[in-house]
């Protein structure tokens, strides 16, 4: 459950705040029971002492029982409330790092939990009730959570498998067909379109899929890629489709990353790919690596795009409707996975995509 490795840490603890409430709670008490005291002290104690004192005529200019009587009754009020305190905060600041140990036990536990590991953690008996019910709750979440999983990867890699077969086979017989001599113009153009709609739909099954798979983290990524050589080892590939379209490779320094190696492959593919497809005829893509970042540019006859749903799935930009509309989300999707940052700009008439790497 990567989500909850940055969760928001709270500035202050449940024993903290309870408290500051308790000792707000003490101090609002403590006043409004300072008047009572008064006038429970100068009306019983006081005064009958001094009428005791007047009685049997033990006076002396050197004592005041109404003050004495005041100051010894207001010492033991405030040495025992200050008595008090002090044995409730000690209480207060060690007893719940006890009591709430089990609950932290739980959630570091929690913490390192992933779904990807189709593993359960075992959350240990902790003999409170209210902790035992939550962590039994907590073990049936995760093992329904496993279960979905398993069943999701199971469902997506069939269904790619079993889509794949019949889109082959069904390519084949078209292909097959158009060899035959006795074919009109018309059918053959027909086949031929046939023919294009099944390769187009092999490429969005297979684009669906690598998306699916990229959602449910089915990919290690402990390769070390040196980004220069791999634009370089893919250019003659690039060239290929690119037609008129020219390439700038500006790569002043190396720059290596940890990541999958067929994912950041595909990544600089669908970006170039992309760059070419929208490029004005006759121009170049830009192609540089500057400190940790990448940047794909491309000249455009048309205006900035819109930021904000240019990398979601099946969206077709204004200008053209080429490609399937995936191959941007593909993208972000392999950011997202190696936790890169990508982002588009529009600067002087260019389309301008950018895959920060971080540190790398």
């Amino acid at each position: 459950m990567d989500g909850m490795n940055h969760r928001p840490l709270a500035t202050h603890t449940l024993a903290y705040r309870l408290m500051m409430r308790f000792a707000l709670c003490m101090a609002a008490l403590m006043v409004l029971a300072l008047p009572l005291l008064y006038l429970i002290t100068t009306h019983y104690y006081a005064e009958d002492l001094t009428r005791l004192v007047m009685k049997y005529g033990a006076t002396s200019a050197h004592i005041d029982l109404e003050e004495d009587t005041l100051m010894g009754m207001f010492i033991q009020f405030f040495s025992i409330i200050a008595l008090l305190l002090v044995a409730v905060f000690i209480v207060m600041r060690y007893v719940p790092q006890r009591l709430w140990k089990p609950f932290r036990s739980t959630l570091d536990t929690i913490e390192r939990f992933s779904v990807e590991k189709a593993e359960v953690p075992r959350l240990a008996h902790t003999g409170t009730k209210e902790f035992d019910e939550l962590n039994t709750i907590l073990t049936e979440l995760m093992t329904k959570s496993v279960k979905s999983y398993r069943l999701q990867k199971e469902f997506s890699e069939n269904a790619s498998h079993e889509l794949q077969t019949p889109l082959a086979v069904a390519q084949m017989k078209v292909e097959a067909l158009q060899q035959d001599p006795s074919l009109t113009q018309r059918q053959a153009e027909d086949l031929q379109a046939i023919y294009m709609e099944l390769r187009r739909m092999s490429r969005i099954s297979r684009s669906l899929l690598l998306l699916s798979k990229l959602d449910n983290q089915q990919f290690a990524k402990d390769d070390r890629v040196e980004i220069g050589a791999l634009i370089h080892k893919m250019l003659p590939q690039w060239q290929t489709v690119s037609g008129p379209t020219t390439f700038s490779v500006n790569v002043p320094a190396p720059l290596v990353v940890t990541c999958n190696e067929s994912l950041i492959e595909s990544l600089f593919t669908n970006l170039v790919v992309n760059a070419i497809r929208h490029s004005r005829a006759g121009s170049t893509v830009n192609i540089n690596v500057e400190g940790s970042k990448l940047s794909v540019s491309n000249e455009s006859a048309h205006g900035p795009l819109n930021k904000e749903h240019i990398f979601s799935r099946f969206y077709h930009s204004c200008d053209s409707s080429q490609g399937y509309g995936l191959g941007l989300a593909i993208v972000k999707s392999i950011c997202n996975f190696h936790h890169w940052k990508v982002d588009y700009s529009y600067e002087e008439g260019r389309h301008v995509f950018t895959v920060d790497f971080g540190k790398a």
